[in-house]
C-alpha cells in the first residue's frame, strides 16, 4: 500500500492546473510538505458544534496528505464523532491518524519552519509561527473563516462547524497548491481561483431554520464518497435517530482513502455497504448494506424509501432512481474543484431535468477531499430543511458551489423540460411512490 496509490484521484485532479512536466513525487512532496496547525483552547472547544468542526477539519486534511498538527486539549468528545472512538479528542484523533493514509499521521510537535498556515478556532490565542493565519468559527448554520477574534458560540448543533472546517480544508490545499506555481498551466489562476481567503463566510440555511435530528427512513444509491459524506454529517447530530439502506455492490480500496470522509484503512477490503453498516451499528442511526447495483432490474424489485440520496457519477443511474420517483429526491455530484446538489419532488423539475445529457468517463474521476464533502453537506443541509418543515426555496432548488471560492456559488430552479421521459405520465406507474418498513 502506498502513499501514492492513495492519493491517484486527488493528483489527478491537481494535473488541471500542473504541468505533465512537474513529477508526480514534486506534487506529492508539495501535499505532505503542506503543515498546517489546528489550535484551539478549551473554552472554545467546550461545545459539541467546535469539537466536530476540529475533527473533521483534521480528516479532510489528513486525507490529502498534509502534515497536520493538533494543538488542543485532550477534553472527552460530548457526541460520536465516527470514525474516531468514544474518549479524548486528541488521543482518538492520533488513533484513527494511524489508519488513514500510508505513511501520513497527525502530530503534536512544533516544527522549527513556520508553518504554512495556522487554523485557530474563535478567540484562540496562539504564539505560533506561520506564513498565514486564519480564524474559524460558526454559527447553527453557516461556517466562516475571519481575522476577527471572537469566541466560538456554545451550541451543539453542527452543520455550521462542518462548514467552517470544509472551508479550512480548501485554505490549506491552496498552500500545497502554490507550492507548485511553477508549474501551473495557467499562472493567472493562482492569483484568481486560488487567491488565500481570509474573510469568508457560507451559509447552508437561514439562521431561523428548525432543528430536527429525527431524520426518518432513507436511501443511499451508492456506498461512494459523497454518501460517506451526507452520513459523516447526520452522524454528528446529537440524538439523531434514522433508518437508511446503502445500495452500493462495490468494495473499498486504497484509492478511496483520499475522500471517503468514513474509511479507514483496516477497513479495505470489504464491502463499502456493509462496513457503513458495520460502522453504526449501535447507533441512532440504522443502517443495512444492499450489496447490488441499482439498474433497471433493481428498479423492478427494490421498493425505495420516502427520501432518496444519489451520489453516483453515473448520470443513467440518477434517471434510473428518479423513475421509481420517491417522494424526495436529492442528488450530488462533484465535477473537478467543483460541487453540486440538487433536490427533487413532484412540482418540480426532476433529476433528468438537470441532468439531461450522459456523460460517461473511461477512466478514473478526478476528485479530493473538501469537494466530495461539500456535495455532502449540501445534501444534508436540503434534507433536515425538508424534514424540519422549513424546506429550501425552488429557486435554490440546484446549487453549484466553487470549492476555493464559495462567494460565487450559483442556486437557481431547475425547469422542467417538455421533453422528459422521467417527467412523463407515462411513466410506469408499477414505480410509484413507496415506503419502507422499519
Amino acid at each position: 500500500m502506498s502513499l501514492r496509490d492513495a492519493l491517484d484521484r486527488t493528483l489527478l485532479l491537481m494535473r488541471d492546473e500542473i504541468e505533465e512536466s512537474v513529477p508526480e513525487e514534486t506534487m506529492l512532496a508539495a501535499l505532505t510538505g503542506t503543515r498546517i496547525a489546528l489550535i484551539a483552547d478549551g473554552k472554545n472547544l467546550v461545545s459539541h458544534s467546535a469539537q466536530t468542526a476540529l475533527v473533521a477539519a483534521a480528516l479532510l486534511m489528513a486525507r490529502s496528505g498534509h502534515a497536520v498538527h493538533l494543538f488542543a486539549p485532550d477534553v472527552v468528545m460530548r457526541g460520536a464523532q465516527r470514525p474516531l472512538g468514544a474518549g479524548g479528542i486528541i488521543t482518538e484523533l492520533m488513533k484513527v491518524g494511524k489508519d488513514m493514509l500510508p505513511g501520513v499521521e497527525f502530530s503534536l510537535a512544533t516544527p522549527t519552519d513556520p508553518f504554512d498556515l495556522i487554523l485557530a478556532f474563535g478567540d484562540t490565542e496562539t504564539t505560533l509561527s506561520a506564513q498565514r493565519s486564519v480564524r474559524l468559527n460558526a454559527t447553527d448554520w453557516s461556517g466562516s473563516l475571519t481575522r476577527e477574534s471572537v469566541p466560538w458560540p456554545a451550541s451543539d448543533w453542527p452543520l455550521g462547524g462542518l462548514t467552517a472546517a470544509t472551508l479550512a480544508t480548501g485554505e490549506a490545499f491552496k498552500c500545497a497548491i502554490h507550492k507548485l506555481a511553477s508549474g501551473a498551466k495557467n499562472p493567472r489562476r493562482m492569483d484568481t481561483v486560488f487567491a488565500p481567503t481570509d474573510e469568508v463566510q457560507y451559509l447552508l440555511a437561514p439562521e431561523d431554520t428548525p432543528k430536527s435530528v429525527a431524520v426518518g427512513a432513507f436511501d443511499c444509491i451508492s456506498g461512494g464518497a459523497i454518501t460517506h459524506a451526507v452520513l459523516y454529517i447526520l452522524s454528528r447530530l446529537l440524538g439523531l435517530s434514522g433508518y437508511a439502506r446503502v445500495i452500493e455492490p462495490d468494495t473499498a480500496d486504497l484509492s478511496n482513502m483520499n475522500r471517503y470522509a468514513l474509511l479507514l484503512r483496516s477497513m479495505l477490503a470489504s464491502p463499502k455497504a456493509d462496513h457503513l453498516a458495520q460502522l453504526f451499528a449501535g447507533s441512532g442511526l440504522e443502517i443495512d448494506g444492499v450489496n447490488l447495483r441499482y439498474d433497471p432490474t433493481a428498479r423492478a424489485t427494490l421498493r425505495l424509501a420516502p427520501a432518496v440520496f444519489v451520489g453516483v457519477d453515473d448520470i443513467p443511474t440518477r434517471w434510473e432512481v428518479q423513475r421509481a420517483r420517491p417522494e424526495w429526491l436529492a442528488v450530488g455530484a462533484t465535477t473537478h474543484w467543483c460541487a453540486m446538489a440538487s433536490f427533487h419532488e413532484a412540482g418540480l423539475g426532476c433529476a433528468e431535468c438537470a441532468h439531461p445529457y450522459d456523460d460517461p468517463s473511461a477512466g478514473p474521476i478526478p476528485t479530493v477531499s473538501f469537494v466530495s464533502f461539500w456535495a455532502g453537506l449540501l445534501i444534508a443541509s436540503y434534507y433536515l430543511r425538508h424534514m424540519a418543515g422549513q424546506a429550501a426555496t425552488v429557486h435554490e432548488q440546484q446549487i453549484f458551489l466553487p470549492a476555493f471560492r464559495t462567494e460565487n456559488a450559483v442556486r437557481s430552479i431547475v425547469h422542467i423540460r417538455p421533453d422528459c421521459l422521467s417527467c412523463s405520465t407515462k411513466t410506469d406507474p408499477a414505480f410509484g411512490v413507496s415506503r419502507m418498513a422499519g
